[in-house]
This record gives structure tokens, C-alpha cells and sequence, in this order.
């Protein structure tokens, strides 16, 4: 329960502007710790900024080393993909096939004339799904699709007409193809007395021949069998052409790669440039000037760009007809008549897909080893670089970033504290002017009994 309050009713002073006046002036260091923590979260953010653009860069430089891109793969063309689709496995003989899709596999289907009534429903061997004796039709569906390992999806249809004794319940086996139902292991459906009504459906095996060989079946439609190296996936029947081509250099692959390091070197030295040019704001006095170029001339990320630029720029020192980005294609450009664009002043690079496509026919293994040589290739060059700096925690960046969360963390710490000795304080003052208020009137009122016993 807070103490008695007595504002000024004696002596007519306004105590709480006072009091809040004292503890204005106070509180001005607060107000510029928090103008100073600002600040470190500003930076520290920027710094994650940085770091995630930078990862981004170190992530496709890595790529240019892949040697994996360099598989050779082969193309398959399938001449109506309403009809099958195809995908590689592993090496395929190059060629083509005529695929004569005959019938597609599909899920036998039991039917049954439900009727309530309390039991235990057994799915095959090892599936029992425990049935109420209110439970209707579209509740005993769910249960048995909730059930675990049953071996059917269930739906309750209703008659379209309406008459009652015409809804089914249907069970369809999740496996497709042909299951004999008088084989010993057949699948039973059972423990309940509306399962005698059983009509069932039996399932169909795909049926294709390839090249106009025999007949083959499969209880998917998922076939691996078919052409050695490929697997198939009949959607329709008819006739489709598979075309397997000849292992061939994917070029496209490569390009792709290349591509992407250029768009991501650019996109992460705009953002580190557009940082370092931003520039604080002298002697700050809110929150959102505070914010302003947390980085600006910032020394390290300065040499980072001036590093990063002199490695993409000079050679690298391997052999071959590659020596350089610029002699893939890749390059800062230059404007029209020579000179310099904007771009190429920023350090933006830019690819000549025609000369790489030249390189690609001509000197492929000059670009692979230049691309991919674990010493000297540029991509291990600008690795070394990028490594130590955008590491994930015990990187350059990550440090940085955390010392000045640490900071603003710290600095919030000094707030809380001052805050409360400023609680305390105000506290203290507004004690102090009540007992002064209270004494005033107690003054005052022995004055005025003296002058009534004198009067």
C-alpha cells in the first residue's frame, strides 16, 4: 500500500513537477545510453547482414570448385510426358525406346454395407481398430485411416439418391497390383459381422512391353525394370519414345555456377559498399539517427573489398589458357566507347557468356582446372579468403556481431540499474516533500490554536 501523498496542499508548491524535474536532469546520461545502445544493435545487426551475404559468397565460390559439376550426364527426352515421365538411376545405354503402355496398375477395392454395432475391425494379421457401438459409418473411416500400419484408405459413401441402404463403406489397399485373394497369405478383412457383405474389387499390374518385346507387369506404376539406368512413371496408355542420350559434358551446369558467383560477388559487395559510404550522424539525438551508418569506413570490411577485388582481378598464378576470371569472360566491363560504367567503377563483375561458351567447347579442361585446382584455382584462392571471415560463430564478422550484442546488452544492464537508483530517488524526494507538507501543516496549525488563546 503506497505511503499518504501530500502534493503542495500546505505550502502550494508543485511537487511533482519538481520531482520530475530532478529526475529529468537525472536521467539525461540514460538518455544517451540508450542513443549509444541503439547504436550497438544497429551495428550488430548490419554485422549478421554481412555475415549472411558473405556465407552466401563463401557458399557459391565452393561451388566453382565442385568437381561434381563436372560429371558428364545424359539427356533424356520422352516424346509425350502425358503418358510416362522418366528419370536417370545411373548410366543408361544411349538410344531410343518405343514404351507401349498397356494398363496401368491400380489398388484392389473392398466395398461393404455398413451396419452400426460394437467390435473390433481386424485390417489383415496385424491392424485392429476398436469400434463403438454408436460409432457410424464416416467415423469408422477415420479410425480406420488414423489406425497405424492399416493397410487401406476407408471412405463412407453416401448414395446420391439418398436411400440409405445403398451406402458403402470402401476400403483401397495402399499397395497397387494384383493380389490373389485364395493365396494362403492373402490380406482378410474381418471380426465384424458387416464384413461378410465384402465386394471386392481386385487389383490390376501396369502392363508395357519395350521395343515391341513381351509383355511385362509390375504392381506399380513406379517401374525400374523396363530400360536398365532409368525409372519410369506410366501416367496414361499408348505409345512413348524414350530418347537416352550419349554421356555428354553439361556445360550448362557449369555456366550456371559461374552465373551465380557473379550475381552473389555483386549483390554482397553493393550491400558492404552502400555500408561503408553510409555515414553516421555527429551527436545524435534519436533513436532513428542513432541507427546511421554503424559501418561507415569501417577498416576491416574496407581491406575485405580490396582483397576480394585484387583476387577476382589478378591471375592466379595456374597455367593453361585460363589464367584469370577475366579470361573466362568475367569482368568489371566497361561503358560504351571505353569507358568506365558505374558498375565496373563499384568492383561489379559481369560474365560474357559467348566467350565462356567458347572456352567451354575449346578449353574445357583449361576452365575446369582453373575453376577447380585445390592450390591455385579460384576457387580455393577466394575460400582461403572468405574462410576466416564469415565462419559461422568463430568467424571474423560473427565476433564482431556478438561484441556489440554483448555491448547493447551490457548498456540495457546500466539502464535497468539507473532506472532503479532513479525510482529510489524519486521515491526518497517525494517522502522528503511529504513530510515537509506535513510539518508545514502541522505548524500551521498550532500557529492558529496560539492565536486563538491569545486572541
Amino acid at each position: 500500500m503506497a505511503g499518504l501523498q501530500l502534493s503542495g496542499l500546505t505550502s502550494g508548491l508543485d511537487t511533482d513537477s519538481i520531482i520530475a524535474q530532478l529526475i529529468a536532469v537525472d536521467r539525461a546520461p540514460e538518455t544517451r545510453m540508450k542513443l549509444k545502445e541503439s547504436a550497438a544493435e544497429a551495428r550488430q545487426s548490419t554485422l549478421n547482414d554481412v555475415a549472411t551475404r558473405l556465407r552466401n559468397l563463401q557458399s557459391a565460390v565452393k561451388d566453382l570448385g565442385s568437381i561434381d559439376t563436372w560429371t558428364e550426364s545424359q539427356t533424356l527426352d520422352i516424346s509425350d510426358s502425358t503418358k510416362l515421365t522418366a528419370t536417370r538411376l545411373s548410366g543408361a545405354a544411349p538410344g531410343g525406346h518405343d514404351v507401349n503402355v498397356q494398363t496401368l496398375a491400380r489398388s484392389e477395392q473392398r466395398s461393404y454395407t455398413f451396419t452400426q454395432g460394437a467390435g473390433t475391425l481386424d485390417l489383415g494379421p496385424s491392424t485392429h481398430v476398436a469400434i463403438g457401438a454408436s460409432d457410424d459409418g464416416a467415423t469408422v473411416a477415420g479410425k480406420i485411416n488414423a489406425a497405424s500400419g492399416s493397410p487401406f484408405y476407408a471412405v463412407f459413401v453416401k448414395d446420391p439418391l439418398g436411400n440409405t441402404a445403398d451406402d458403402r463403406l470402401v476400403l483401397t489397399r495402399k499397395d497397387t497390383g494384383y493380389f490373389d485373394p485364395a493365396a494362403t497369405d492373402a490380406l482378410q478383412v474381418g471380426g465384424v459381422d458387416w464384413a461378410a457383405s465384402e465386394d471386392l474389387k481386385i487389383g490390376v499390374n501396369a502392363k508395357f512391353t519395350v521395343d515391341g518385346g513381351a509383355v511385362q507387369q509390375s504392381k506399380s506404376n513406379v517401374v525400374q525394370s523396363a530400360i536398365p539406368g532409368l525409372q519410369l512413371t506410366l501416367k496414361a496408355t499408348g505409345t512413348t519414345s524414350v530418347t537416352v542420350g550419349a554421356p555428354a559434358p553439361d556445360n550448362s551446369a557449369v555456366k550456371g555456377k559461374i552465373q551465380a558467383f557473379v550475381n552473389q560477388y555483386n549483390s554482397t559487395v553493393d550491400f558492404i559498399r552502400s555500408e561503408l559510404t553510409e555515414k553516421r550522424v555527429p551527436n545524435a539525438t534519436t533513436d532513428a539517427d542513432a541507427r546511421k551508418g554503424p559501418l561507415f569506413a569501417d577498416t576491416q570490411l574496407t581491406g575485405l573489398l580490396s582483397q576480394l577485388r585484387g583476387i577476382v582481378s589478378d591471375k592466379t598464378g595456374i597455367g593453361g589458357a585460363v589464367k584469370s576470371l577475366a579470361d573466362l569472360g568475367v569482368t568489371t566491363g566497361t561503358g560504351s566507347g571505353g569507358t568506365a560504367s558505374a558498375d565496373a567503377i563499384a568492383g561489379k563483375l559481369t560474365l560474357d557468356a559467348t566467350k565462356l561458351d567458347d572456352l567451354l567447347d575449346t578449353n574445357r579442361l583449361d576452365v575446369k582446372s582453373f575453376l577447380t585446382d585445390p592450390t591455385k584455382g579460384i576457387s580455393a584462392k577466394l575460400t582461403k579468403l572468405l574462410d576466416p571471415v564469415a565462419k559461422v560463430t568463430s568467424g571474423l564478422i560473427d565476433v564482431r556481431a556478438k561484441q556489440a550484442g554483448d555491448e547493447a546488452t551490457s548498456i540495457e544492464d546500466q539502464i535497468a540499474q539507473m532506472e532503479d537508483r532513479l525510482t529510489q530517488k524519486s521515491d526518497r524526494l517525494r517522502a522528503q516533500f511529504t513530510a515537509m507538507e506535513q510539518a508545514l501543516a502541522q505548524s500551521q496549525s498550532q500557529g492558529s490554536w496560539l492565536s486563538a488563546q491569545l486572541g
